[in-house]
């Protein structure tokens, strides 16, 4: 084809009907035979469209709208501020006849539908949704299309928080929250999802079969209720303090984003509180509006995405200073977050890593895993599996998980074996070695004991410090996180404020789960009562040993030179 040419055209390939192509992409663009006419895969869920052109002038009808199924993107707009987006509207029972272009405005937002045709059968209408709201609110819009309408009790409503400033007062000048929250539901349902592959793409609700063997099957229905969850936003506040003032803002989930197709209402929401130097976070609350939030459940392979955030659910906004400047919080679904040996073998030749875990917002503002690297909570082929569970108290054995020699991977020598149903001491899965190995990979799931210098491996290059940066192979964090660095130790213990990092009210509810012998003749966990987080840089050489740095009852201990990289600690990982 000339694209040029001024006597040529696009000859389109031809097909049967649509239901003939087995993968569609959008973007494609097809003549159907059946129907005569042209089509396109499009739209946000994309699907295939109606006739584009030529339908021999049939008027257009459909069954049903479904009015609470429709949805706004973005689904908030702000007085003041410009909106440009979409409304979708889905229908049932399409006759392929033409709809009229039609065009409204409400509260300063015009919403425009151009010249269609209907689906045959079930499909979607796409308003353009443009200008600028003038009101705070709930706008509602009727439509009516193909003969039928959403208008009254029916009619689709956008939320409308209020303009930039006009939330001033909510904070006294003393008082500043962090800026851009995040709230994750874990919700999933796949019995197919090994082997894992490293997302590229963003998060979907697409189901993809990862190579048609069922696995144990994880199916969790994340959900918000009408009575609320309590969540908490880091504050800073200086001088005296101050009172806060209520605040409330709704927004709507579509009901694509939903396990039960409905759209529902969620309010982010705080009452009146005064707050002091001794406070780190003001209190607040999520909950749904009607009826339960129940999110969509996710595919492992799919709904994680390529930022590692999953699938955004909704926007909130809260003023985070004295102005009442507006801010986000995004509620957002996802199916859990795989570990790095997530259906691998390891060196044991078993699949002994299939654990997931929660992203959270911890109270320095981070995004840090809900627990440590192979808790019983996180290991989908344990009847403990809970992916939203954490640490009830530091001595949940079910929170504790693995002690990894600092700098080897997750290969199973940081395996441990915690009974609730025996007395004696946790103890490692597979016994140990002596003598180091000439490798930065071991071939065997033991822990490595060396008693001269304490260091599990001879190598010396490449430098013996990087072994846990982000980059390298042995990071034993899940993709797109690694271990925390002193200064992200040190941020987050400051930001937890009073009653320290361990209280029941933080974030990562830490657990003392021990430490792992770096010596010969100790062959299992010891200091039992202690808790030893590990740290990714602070390597130093002494004395032909190496020492590293940890974390110990909320201190930041820095180039140790006792802790040798031979010694087991617990890994809590964080974004990178």
């Amino acid at each position: 084809m000339e694209l040029a040419s001024n006597n040529k055209a696009l000859y389109l390939n031809r097909v049967a009907n649509t239901s003939v192509i087995n993968d569609p992409q959008s973007g494609m663009v097809i003549y159907d035979l059946t129907d005569k006419c042209i089509k396109a895969y499009q739209g946000n869920p994309a699907g295939w469209s109606g006739c584009i052109i030529g339908n021999s002038g049939l008027t257009g009808s459909v069954t049903s709208i479904n009015c609470a199924g429709a949805y706004f993107t973005p689904n908030f707009a702000t007085v003041g501020q410009t909106y440009t987006g979409t409304l979708t509207v889905p229908y049932t029972g399409g006759n392929g006849g033409i709809y009229p272009a039609q065009t409204t405005t409400v509260n300063g937002l015009t919403f425009n539908l151009p010249l269609g045709v209907f689906a045959t059968g079930d499909g979607n209408v796409v308003y353009n949704v443009t200008g600028t709201p003038t009101t705070a609110g709930t706008t509602t819009v009727n439509i009516t299309i193909g003969g039928q309408s959403c208008s009254g009790a029916n009619a689709i409503s956008l939320t409308v928080n209020p303009a930039t400033g006009n939330p001033g007062g909510v904070l006294p000048g003393t008082i500043t929250l962090a800026q851009n929250s995040r709230y994750w539901v874990a919700s999933v349902y796949d019995n197919d999802y090994m082997p894992y592959t490293t997302p590229t793409v963003p998060a979907s609700t697409a189901i993809i079969n990862a190579d048609g063997t069922p696995d144990t099957l994880v199916d969790v229905q994340g959900t918000i209720s009408t009575t609320g969850i309590t969540v908490y936003i880091p504050t800073t506040v200086t001088g005296s303090g101050g009172t806060v003032a209520a605040w409330s803002t709704t927004t709507t989930i579509p009901a694509n984003l939903t396990q039960d197709g409905i759209a529902t209402q969620v309010t982010l929401s705080w009452a009146a509180q005064t707050l002091t130097t001794n406070d780190t976070s003001l209190v607040a609350t999520i909950k749904a509006v009607g009826n339960d939030l129940l999110a969509k459940k996710l595919d492992i392979n799919a709904g994680i995405g390529n930022d590692y955030l999953g699938l955004l659910l909704g926007t909130l906004q809260y003023p985070y200073n004295a102005a009442g400047t507006l801010t986000n919080y995004q509620l957002r679904d996802i199916p859990g977050i795989p570990d790095r040996m997530f259906g691998q073998i390891d060196n044991a030749d078993k699949y002994e890593h299939n654990f997931l875990y929660l992203p959270i917002q911890a109270e320095d503002g981070k995004i840090w895993l809900n627990n440590n690297l192979g808790a019983n909570y996180t290991n989908v082929d344990s009847p403990i599996f809970n992916l939203t569970k954490q640490a009830t108290s530091q001595t949940d054995i079910n929170a504790m998980g693995s002690l990894l020699q600092w700098g080897r991977k997750a290969d199973g020598h940081e395996l441990i074996v915690r009974d609730l149903s025996i007395s004696s001491d946790p103890a490692y899965k597979y016994g140990p070695i002596t003598g180091q190995v000439p490798t930065w990979s071991p071939n065997q799931p033991s822990r490595i004991n060396n008693t001269s210098s304490l260091e599990w491996t001879s190598l010396t290059t490449p430098p013996p410090g990087n072994r846990w940066l982000a980059s390298s192979p042995n990071n034993p964090c899940p993709q797109g996180f690694k271990v925390p660095v002193k200064a992200e130790w040190q941020a987050v213990i400051t930001a937890s404020g009073s009653g320290g990092i361990y209280a029941t009210n933080k974030k990562l509810k830490l657990t003392k789960a021990g430490e792992g012998s770096a010596h010969s003749v100790n062959t299992g966990v010891f200091n039992t009562s202690i808790d030893h987080y590990m740290v990714a840089d602070g390597y130093v050489t002494s004395s032909g040993a190496g020492g590293t740095s940890f974390m110990q009852n909320g201190i930041v201990y820095t180039n140790t030179g006792n802790n040798s990289p031979g010694f087991g600690g617990s890994v809590r990982c964080i974004k990178e």
